[in-house]
């Protein structure tokens, strides 16, 4: 663990929107390293499974860092289911609640996208991943006019709901279209809720009402999956963070292959925060056009830039881990905490260029350009060196995804 927390690690709320709040290479150099220079002759560490914070990181990592934030998350998540109990879509005083509560147990899994270790993490990258993040949250597979098609239907109250939609049909990402949409739905005309003309038959008051029902719902749901979650990283539960400290009697085989999971986890900050979530309506990448706004996160309820913000300190909490042990502390071991320290440094200054932004990303394209090219460019130091002089040193596979990014 080094460094303290960033200041002004608080949300910000302005109504109902919220500031602030991986050539694979195992052993092979196929990057530049950027950041600290490192000295051929100690470029590569074979030795590093010797050292005592590699077993340590692993049980820390569930200990120090994913089981308490995800204990934050269900805190997050009874407010929110609190706020939408009483709340029957309607009534203005309480839709200030529910945005509020919304936003809290949004920003906390923005850190938490950080994390997919294990169940979090897609069934096609790991071998224990079961999925459970794009239960929670999809984005930025979105389908508004889904969710509107299901508000229309009902259905939700069935055992069968869930296995029988798509993940874009609920989670976070539905739910924030739900809360903040307005009494037009997203549909195109020939699609049945128009055609037919069940959604004006339903009257604003019904929208309103069939939407609040399905954020019941939807709330009731992710506090089940995050309640999956919490047990398989418990140390008193299942222990997931212990089991890999296990190493080749762990789930993963090895040290080796747990470190590469982290290391795994934390390049969202790559290939979503830096290229989905910056480049891409910057027009940078994957964009026709001179930028795309449209395409930004969490649209709805503006929290795009403080997603980015939360994101960033999801990374450094993974990196350092909590109050415990963190890959800064098997870099010191190793020798290279002037990495450490650097990588920190970057870190917390990407997070001051986001605090600061008191503007969604979308608003930002029009009215502060500058800052918003400027953590672009943040982000980017940070993700180079993971691509680069951490992976070096420690011998890590880079995903595929993301070994020719170059932007």
């Amino acid at each position: 663990m080094t460094g303290a927390p960033v200041a002004g690690s608080t949300p910000h709320f302005s109504g109902a929107a919220s500031w602030g709040v991986i050539a694979l290479m195992t052993g092979i150099v196929v990057l530049q390293p950027t950041g600290c220079a490192i000295e051929p002759d100690t470029a590569k560490t074979d030795d590093w499974l010797d050292t005592e914070a590699a077993p340590s990181l692993l049980k820390s990592l569930g200990a120090d860092v994913i089981s308490p934030t995800l204990v934050r998350f269900d805190a997050a998540l009874s407010n929110l289911d609190a706020a939408v109990s009483g709340w029957d879509g309607t009534t203005s005083a309480q839709g200030d609640a529910v945005d509020l509560a919304f936003a809290e147990a949004m920003l906390v899994w923005e850190e938490l996208e950080l994390m997919q270790v294990g169940p979090a993490a897609s069934s096609l990258t790991s071998p224990i991943g079961e999925d459970l993040r794009d239960e929670v949250y999809s984005w930025p597979s979105v389908n508004p006019c889904r969710v509107d098609q299901v508000s229309v239907e009902g259905g939700w109250e069935s055992a069968s709901f869930f296995e029988n939609n798509l993940v874009d049909a609920y989670g976070l990402d539905a739910l924030e279209y739900m809360l903040y949409a307005g009494a037009d739905n997203a549909c195109p005309n020939q699609i049945d809720i128009n055609a037919d003309g069940s959604w004006d038959a339903l009257g604003a008051d019904g929208v309103a009402v069939r939407r609040a029902g399905l954020a019941r719902a939807i709330v009731a749901r992710v506090q089940t999956t995050n309640g999956a979650l919490i047990q398989a990283w418990d140390p008193a539960g299942d222990d997931l963070g212990g089991q890999l400290a296990l190493g080749t009697d762990g789930p993963l085989g090895s040290e080796a292959a747990g470190i590469n999971a982290v290391y795994r986890g934390l390049f969202y900050l790559e290939s979503v925060t830096k290229d989905e979530k910056l480049a891409h309506p910057l027009g940078l990448v994957d964009c026709a056009a001179e930028t795309c706004a449209e395409d930004v996160e969490l649209p709805f309820s503006q929290l795009s830039t403080a997603a980015v913000a939360a994101n960033l300190r999801g990374f450094r909490l993974v990196f350092t881990g909590g109050e415990g042990v963190g890959l800064d502390d098997l870099l010191d071991e190793l020798g290279h905490g002037d990495l450490s320290v650097s990588l920190l440094e970057d870190v917390d200054h990407a997070i001051v260029l986001a605090d600061a932004l008191s503007m969604p990303i979308d608003a930002a394209l029009v009215d502060d350009l500058d800052a918003l090219v400027a953590l672009h460019e943040a982000v980017r130091e940070i993700t180079d060196a993971l691509k680069g002089d951490l992976a070096t040193v420690l011998s890590l596979d880079i995903p595929d995804e993301a070994a020719g990014d170059n932007d």
